[in-house]
């Protein structure tokens, strides 16, 4: 082989070399780039990710902050109307009291443990039926009590209020759901219908119901 034809055969090889290394230099960079695209996808797709969840974050905290403050706002309501209701039932006592009669004075009495009372506190009204169920007590009259009585005995040692405004403050408790309740329901209405009618609150109580089933009895 001559000098020339090894020079062309050295350099033949060199070229396919060449175009071997370059083939596989295209090949990396292509590997490389679709690798970095592919990260780069895969950040976009974490960053979307991260950004959706503190987007959903903030609204989770916000709707948590509008319930908190509903919940709020909601207990302070019911707190200012269970007392304006509480008040009114006791403002209407008195009627309660205009509809009774001996016979629920009698019933009351009757409730009470026997013994020897010596003091009777009682309405006004009722200080000539207290003397008369209760003969021997000291009895005394007391505009604060609309109905029922206050008897103690033992010089104050034991005493039991059977009156109208103890009886109204043990069912209090179970009466007051239903008042909030009723409340509730009158104001959907409302916001359904405003020309709707509105009827009055429930108290639960009929007119012509025996107070002894009403107003349960205390110590």
């Amino acid at each position: 082989m001559s000098c020339k034809e090894l020079i062309d055969s050295l350099k033949q090889a060199a070229d396919e070399r060449m175009r071997h290394l370059w083939s596989d230099a295209e090949a990396e960079a292509a590997r490389i780039r679709a690798d970095a695209a592919g990260r780069l996808d895969l950040l976009r797709e974490e960053t979307a990710k991260r950004q959706k969840a503190a987007a959903a974050e903030r609204v989770n905290r916000s709707v948590s902050d509008a319930k908190s403050r509903a919940r709020v706002l909601r207990l302070s309501s019911e707190k200012e109307a269970s007392a304006r209701f509480y008040e009114t039932a006791t403002a209407m006592l008195p009627s309660l009291r205009d509809r009774s009669s001996e016979s629920v004075f009698q019933a009351l009495a009757q409730e009470l443990p026997p013994g020897p009372w010596q003091t009777v506190r009682v309405h006004p009204a009722d200080v000539v039926l207290a003397k008369k169920y209760f003969p021997g007590a000291e009895v005394s009259a007391d505009e604060r009590i609309s109905g029922g009585m206050d008897v103690s005995m033992r010089d104050g040692a034991v005493r039991i209020v059977n009156t109208f405004e103890k009886r109204l403050e043990r069912a209090w408790g179970d009466m007051q759901p239903e008042l909030i309740k009723d409340a509730y329901s009158e104001v959907e209405r409302a916001a359904s219908s405003a020309d709707a009618p509105r009827s009055g609150l429930s108290y639960r109580i009929p007119a012509d119901e025996d107070p002894r089933q009403a107003l349960a009895p205390d110590c």
